[in-house]
């Protein structure tokens, strides 16, 4: 019973203060997602702005790139790699690994810069014997940095988008 009361009054809550959840199913959402379909996602160089461009095709702008694009969506990446957790011979059994994302949202028409922002994630990955293990492990955590960024990026284009609504 203290659950179903706690429950009411979160959600009488919410619904005062104007929480909009951001991924319903709702004409509100498809003015966020059309708008979204409409930006054009510029190259980002070497292999992991590839995995992070294709990320953002996927869940920004997910039937394909736009052939009348509205807005340039361009991003700078850096890339970091700490090696820690070292053995009595000085060889390394973990990384660390940092990516952080400069992105810039640009109408094309007027040139207008909407969104300058930046992101960041991390992970790490074992450091072991085999060669091919590690290097799947570090693939993988390139793999995970890649979309964590994306998602925010886009999150971040969702709030843009979705803030007149």
């Amino acid at each position: 019973m203290k659950k179903l009361l706690l429950i009411s009054m979160v959600t009488l809550v919410l619904a005062g203060c104007g929480f909009k959840p951001m991924y319903r199913a709702d004409a509100e959402n498809m003015a966020v997602t059309e708008a979204m379909a409409t930006v054009a996602i510029g190259e980002i160089e070497q292999r992991l702005g590839q995995k992070v461009r294709n990320e953002l095709l996927d869940i920004v702008t997910s039937l394909g790139e736009p052939s009348q694009p509205v807005y340039q969506l361009s991003i700078r990446l850096n890339e970091e790699r700490d090696d820690v957790g070292l053995r009595r011979d000085a060889s390394s059994t973990r990384a660390n690994y940092r990516l952080q994302a400069q992105f810039r949202l640009m109408e094309i028409s007027s040139e207008d810069v909407l969104i300058d922002g930046s992101t960041w994630a991390n992970t790490g990955f074992d450091i072991v014997q085999s060669d091919y293990a590690t290097l799947m492990a570090e693939r993988a955590a390139q793999d995970r940095l890649a979309r964590e960024i994306a998602l925010e990026i886009r999150n971040r284009l969702a709030i843009y988008f979705g803030r007149d609504q």
